[in-house]
């Protein structure tokens, strides 16, 4: 009777922010999940020399922020080069049938994940999957990290400002037509001015962010409008996904974790809304969509969602 070979599933992830890590990570936990297969601990402290150079706030380091425990060993990996092995790039999250495994004559099989999905639909595998997803993320954080973010603050309106390698507009800029540059403040105003009408007072507004309070001063002068303490990247994702409104960044894979993980009404300029994060069931009670307060009416949902949450007790 000829040997089983090995199974490993490998998150290997992009050295990126947080938010790209991430989206790599939980494809490959969804399919471990599904085939019952180990996890090769993935690498979650890389050096980037980019934000540095940058001056950018969020250094893009993260080592510390999770450990090892239920994965495998990257040694097992490693040693993985002494064995005959087959290698299976970004397989469909589905699963396996050890009999259809091909090719037979292997020792190994390592299921490699390492692509982004596609911008248009970044959680399209993971939408359904939420809950298993969530804790599989909470179960890896360290413990003293994990209590640090219970214990901060839960925002009432928490706005996601994206900066860092995002680019300034240009006055020549169409912002509808540009993806990798920076919401323009006067969006943001727009929306919470638009919030702030439906609750009826000035809802405390926290700000999170990677830029300089320099940057965020148009924001910042607004009465109830202050910044989040710092904290790590982690901790700002989970914070803010516990926001009773979500603001957000566009084209920010950040905002659309903490939407996700929060499943919280969540607002995003509609010419950057592309296929939302919440499973179907989900966005027929919760907003997830594009607003522009200029030139749209509110939906109804959307004035629901803030009246709710914002309502004098």
């Amino acid at each position: 009777m000829s040997k089983q070979p090995t199974l490993l599933v490998y998150p290997q992830l992009p050295k990126a922010g947080l938010g790209n890590m991430l989206l790599v990570w939980a494809k490959a936990v969804l399919f471990a999940d599904i085939n019952h297969l180990p996890i090769v601990a993935p690498v979650w402290g890389k050096i980037a020399i980019g934000p540095y150079l940058r001056g950018e706030r969020d250094k893009r380091y993260y080592g510390h922020l999770f450990y090892h425990k239920n994965y495998e060993s990257r040694w097992k990996s490693s040693l993985a080069i002494f064995r005959k092995k087959y290698l299976h790039n970004n397989p469909a999250i589905s699963q396996i049938e050890l009999s259809h495994l091909e090719p037979k004559n292997v020792d190994l099989h390592l299921f490699i994940f390492n692509q982004l999905p596609h911008w248009s639909d970044y959680f399209t595998d993971l939408k359904e999957y939420q809950p298993l997803i969530k804790q599989k993320l909470y179960s890896i954080i360290r413990p003293s990290v994990f209590e640090a973010i219970l214990n901060r603050p839960t925002p009432e309106i928490g706005i996601h400002i994206r900066m860092g390698d995002f680019r300034k507009l240009k006055p020549e800029d169409d912002f509808t037509k540009l993806g990798n540059v920076r919401t323009p403040l006067s969006w943001f105003i727009q929306v919470i001015d638009a919030a702030r009408k439906i609750a009826g007072y000035d809802v405390p507004v926290t700000i999170f962010s990677d830029g300089y309070d320099r940057e965020l001063d148009e924001l910042l002068k607004l009465p109830q409008v202050s910044r989040a303490t710092a904290a790590s990247a982690l901790s700002d994702m989970l914070t803010l996904s516990r926001s009773k409104l979500l603001i957000t960044s566009s084209g920010s894979t950040f905002s659309s974790w903490a939407s996700y993980l929060g499943q919280c009404p969540t607002i995003w300029h509609p010419a950057h809304f592309h296929a939302g994060v919440f499973p179907a069931d989900i966005s027929q009670s919760i907003f997830e969509g594009g607003l522009d307060p200029e030139s749209m009416t509110v939906p109804d949902l959307l004035i629901h969602n803030i009246k709710l949450a914002f309502a004098y007790l």
